[in-house]
């Protein structure tokens, strides 16, 4: 959208007796024969919108409300929400000067284009008119201030089209406020509208929200405040560096008048020649060089260089917490463009820099360099010393940057080369005294790397050792041979147990076929309760070798699904899938077993002698049948080949026995 034209104060004395801002500039204008000083308007009201176009990132609105006044769909109250300086107040002014304008004929209807010269325009650019009331609600919080309101709704306008209440920080007003509002906000008379702005939407009542069209207005993205910013910087006469204004758009976050406000003291400060060193000068930032070069150092991990940029940045002023958010801001930048994600909102100066960076440390390193500054960046409220505190964690970024990352750790251990994703560092090796030592590390590396990964592993534990045991009686050694020798492995005999071998593979046992496998697989593991709860409640769907689908009989806790899978996983070395189902499923084994105990009881109860046990007891029933084990050595008196009852029949395996059933 366009920028906005300076605007044309029509208060001829108003702006020097209300406003502060009354410093003559450079070019001040002495007008008619009284050679009085124009007073000096500040940049943020000085370029004020006055026409929706001249609105810049607040697109959505702006077709909301042209397709709304197109449409004849115009709401009666708006709410407007927002950080601070993003253009609330102006854009409810803006609204009420489409809304009444009349155009310069007097004959005009509603547009999102006011003439800016008609009555209405200038009377609520001015703050004079009288159907536009605007109202602080943080200064008139109470029901008394509101009732003014409701009082005057009744009324209708004198001079305009529709008479706009425009109530700012609305959610200052009490809870007694905004329940007084709430009617007349509901249902207000045809020729009222209420526009209220907020930065604190949460804090303004819901029954307030849904009786208003709420707009949120975005901030502004950082290449159009640059943008911006040049446009007024050009029609001021201000020279600006692209790199200062990407400063100042950035520590603006997207609040325009923020913006403008320290584009004012900047062009004060450097009279209309703004660098990057005055800005961060004033926002108590280190330069953005300043802070790329400590980064930089501090990656490649060069302490001394990177702490001496920081002091001479504190020293200059420079706050430790934006030294290091501009480091993070860096980081993030250069890891971007090492995942490919671009370059964002950087600079163009600082494109070749952070390529550079992306290029030689990778992904992983950036990633862990960010975590490092953010967490020290935290960390910094909580020091005595901040500058102290902001050289600590410059420290800790330069010390993690000489290690490998995690991945390649593991891979060595593995035996596997490091990882080509991010660039490697040579490990710093202790300067031997003698020559003679060469031939015995050739001869070492080249036998390592016919080992296999398992023993070069151990022999990669055991040789700091052996090197030490042998350095008191170095011995000298012939021309290196393509065949490794045999003293590294005598020089490795004396050495202990290397403590990082790898430990043994667990062994794994066998796939269980069977639920009744599954559930004596879990009671020989040490799982009792698990094992206890698959036979009660688990009805098998699919039970194959990695995976187990089951209807549970009864309530089971959703997490025991993934219990049962860790540990089926962790046995049988095969990767398991246990899920619920919702198929009928099979009997649990607690069922099947109550079946056979049904059997057994109807099979013993047969038998002729259990059957007059029963007969000459009335009421008596079997209700549990006990196997009863052979006795180890029988007695020398009793006849093996006879039992002396029923019982001892079905343990001396009698298969036709009926009492044979109690053993199953």
């Amino acid at each position: 959208m366009n920028d906005p034209a300076p605007e044309q104060d029509t208060r001829p004395n108003q702006n020097a007796q209300n406003t502060g801002d009354t410093q003559n500039t450079g070019d001040t204008q002495n007008k008619g024969e009284k050679g009085t000083a124009e007073a000096y308007r500040v940049l943020a009201r000085k370029y004020r919108p006055s026409r929706f176009d001249e609105l810049i990132g607040q697109e959505s609105l702006v077709r909301t409300l042209s397709n709304a006044l197109e449409m004849g769909r115009l709401a009666h109250a708006f709410v407007l929400t927002g950080l601070r300086g993003i253009g609330k107040t102006t854009t409810a002014r803006i609204i009420a000067k489409g809304l009444n304008c009349t155009g310069a004929d007097g004959h005009g209807e509603p547009t999102l284009s006011p003439c800016g010269v008609c009555s209405s325009c200038t009377g609520i650019a001015d703050g004079r008119h009288v159907d536009v009331i605007e109202m602080d609600a943080a200064s008139n919080t109470g029901v008394d201030d509101v009732r003014e309101i409701i009082d005057g709704v009744g009324y209708r306008p004198l001079s305009a089209r529709y008479k706009i209440y425009i109530i700012d920080e609305v959610h200052m007003l009490s809870k007694n406020a905004f329940n007084a509002l709430l009617k007349t906000l509901e249902e207000p008379p045809e020729a009222v509208k209420f526009i209220f702005a907020t930065t604190e939407i949460r804090k303004v009542p819901v029954t307030v929200l849904s009786r208003c069209q709420r707009f949120d207005l975005r901030r502004v993205p950082m290449d159009m405040m640059v943008k911006h910013l040049a446009s007024i910087c050009g029609k001021e006469a201000i020279t600006a560096d692209e790199q200062a204004l990407a400063r100042i758009a950035r520590a603006a976050e997207g609040s325009v008048r923020d913006a403008l406000s320290m584009l004012d003291q900047a062009a004060a400060l450097t009279a209309d020649t703004i660098t990057d060193a005055a800005v961060a000068s004033i926002l108590g930032q280190a330069g953005r060089q300043e802070a790329l070069a400590i980064t930089r150092h501090a990656l490649a991990g060069e302490t001394p260089s990177a702490l001496e940029v920081m002091a001479a940045a504190t020293g200059r002023g420079a706050e430790p917490q934006m030294v290091l958010r501009d480091m993070l801001d860096l980081l993030h930048l250069a890891a971007r463009v090492a995942a490919g994600g671009g370059l964002g909102d950087a600079p163009e100066g600082e494109a070749e820099s952070l390529k550079s960076m992306a290029a030689t440390h990778g992904v992983a390193r950036l990633a862990r360099a960010w975590q490092i500054t953010l967490k020290g960046h935290g960390e910094l409220a909580l020091a005595p010393d901040q500058a102290a505190a902001a050289e600590m964690v410059v420290i800790r970024l330069a010390h993690a940057s000489t290690l490998p990352p995690p991945s390649d750790i593991i891979r060595k251990l593995e035996g596997k080369p490091p990882s080509s994703a991010a660039p490697t560092i040579a490990p710093t090796t202790t300067p031997t005294t003698s020559p003679a030592s060469t031939p015995a590390s050739t001869s070492e590396a080249s036998a390592m790397t016919e080992m296999p990964p398992s023993q070069q592993q151990e022999e990669a534990v055991a040789q700091p050792q052996s090197v030490l045991q042998s350095a008191p009686q170095p011995q000298p050694q012939p021309q290196p041979q393509p065949e490794p020798e045999p003293e590294p492995a005598t020089l490795a005999e004396p050495a202990p147990e290397p403590i990082l071998a790898p430990e043994p593979v667990a062994e794994t046992v066998p796939v269980p076929e069977s639920l009744s496998q599954l559930a004596s697989l879990f009671e020989d593991q040490g799982e009792p309760l698990l094992a206890a709860l698959i036979r009660e409640r688990v009805r098998p769907v699919v039970l194959e070798p990695g995976r187990l689908e089951f209807a549970p009989n009864g309530r089971i806790e959703p997490n025991v699904t993934r219990e049962i899978a860790q540990c089926l996983t962790q046995w049988t070395g095969l990767r398991w899938g246990v899920a619920f189902s919702d198929a009928e499923g099979g009997q649990t084994l607690a069922e099947i077993d109550a079946e056979k105990k049904a059997t057994a009881i109807a099979s013993v109860s047969t038998h002729p002698l259990v059957a007059a046990t029963l007969e000459a007891f009335p009421g008596a029933s079997v209700s549990e049948i006990r196997p009863v084990e052979a006795e180890s050595a029988p007695d020398d008196n009793a006849d093996e080949n006879t039992p002396d009852n029923p019982v001892d029949d079905a343990a001396s395996g009698d298969d036709d026995h009926p009492l044979k059933a109690m053993e199953g």
